[in-house]
């Protein structure tokens, strides 16, 4: 073919297949591409506690908002936090120790959705430990599920109240979850624990006995949190807003159906399903620990304080609370710069009795 004929070959051609797309498509617009979302959970591998997040992808509840979210497990909130930080996630779910201690050496983070309300970290032990209190770690040895875990922050602030310096006279040992974690307990390979309350159910639901012990104070203080760059609030506000409300709806959705919740998550995340556990058992098992960790998410019944929002008491609890356990060197002035509860009408603005049809309405 000539070169001449090739120049007009070419335009021709694309001007074919764009006739075609218009008639394929009804002359309908083209879709909008949808902003991807790098999303990371504090955690080696997605639990119940965490299915409302592909429940949210199942139902379409992203996508409705624009977003194509990318679900990453990530190892400890300390590890979350600091890829927020450095652009490689946009959206983190961590706990608030390693954002105090980032913020107050100036990243430009800031917390946008109260997520878990209520504290879920604490030591726990065997049931016939002879430790009893905080004050009986001294010199002990403590499993994490890993040692980037937000939880070892944690336990350090509430030892420190106890004059144990947590650095020092605590060894603090990665011992993952689940079976691992607790054949480290029984084996005394460990003497205690510092997880959270849905992998505490895990090794319950394989039938070991546990105690726990909480610390000074600890009632005040929220767990998990919704972290972004700062920049993301002031140029994408669209997008947290997007992915709050998402969640929201998806939180809802697992109150009403736990069970279709859980179901979400093994068919998102296949390995989430035992190789080897019957259906029915495992279903039992990831709806208890569901449940216990629905009671920590669920918002007040105020007027104004729904889905995500912070009480600036709660924010100056932890302020106190990370000066005090030495997770931050001083007293965060401006405690207006860490959180903002700018979004909190919009993740509120959808229609719960839709959301609750459809739960009562879901068949697998």
């Amino acid at each position: 073919m000539s070169i001449a004929l090739k120049a007009l070959y070419r335009p021709i051609t694309a001007f074919t297949i764009a006739a075609v797309i218009v008639v394929v498509s009804g002359g309908a617009a083209a879709q909008p591409k949808k902003r991807e979302i790098r999303f990371g959970l504090p955690v080696n591998a997605i639990n119940s506690g965490y299915c409302m997040f592909p429940t949210a992808t199942r139902l379409g509840y992203f996508e409705a908002e624009g977003l194509d979210v990318k679900i990453n497990n990530i190892a400890g909130s300390t590890t979350v936090v600091q890829t927020v930080s450095s652009g490689r996630l946009d959206i983190g779910a961590a706990t608030p120790e390693p954002v105090f201690k980032s913020y107050s050496q100036g990243d430009p983070i800031v917390l946008v959705y109260n997520y878990i309300r209520k504290p879920t970290g604490s030591v726990a032990v065997l049931a016939d430990s002879p430790i009893k209190t905080l004050a009986d770690l001294r010199g002990k040895r403590l499993g994490a599920a890993t040692l980037a875990s937000g939880n070892i922050m944690l336990t350090n602030g509430l030892l420190a109240k106890v004059n144990i310096d947590g650095k020092k006279e605590i060894t603090y040992l990665s011992v993952g979850v689940g079976a691992q974690a607790l054949q480290a307990l029984r084996s005394g390979h460990a003497d205690g624990l510092v997880l959270f309350d849905s992998l505490y159910a895990q090794i319950e639901s394989l039938g070991a006995k546990m105690r726990y012990i909480y610390g000074e104070g600890q009632d005040n203080l929220f767990s998990t949190q919704f972290v972004v760059r700062r920049e993301m609030v002031d140029k994408e506000p669209n997008v947290v807003r997007g992915f709050g409300r998402a969640v929201a709806k998806a939180t809802a959705f697992a109150r009403d159906n736990p069970e279709a919740c859980v179901r979400m998550m093994w068919q998102e995340f296949p390995a989430s399903r035992i190789a080897g556990m019957p259906e029915a058992e495992q279903l039992k098992n990831d709806v208890t620990v569901l449940v216990k960790r629905m009671e920590l998410l669920l918002p007040p019944d105020d007027a104004g304080k729904g889905w995500g929002y912070y009480e600036p008491a709660s924010i100056a609890a932890w302020n106190e609370f990370a000066l005090e356990g030495g997770i931050i060197d001083k007293k965060l002035d401006k405690l207006d710069g860490i959180y903002t509860n700018q979004f909190v009408s919009d993740f509120n603005r959808f229609d719960p009795k839709a959301v609750a049809d459809k739960a009562r309405n879901w068949t697998k």
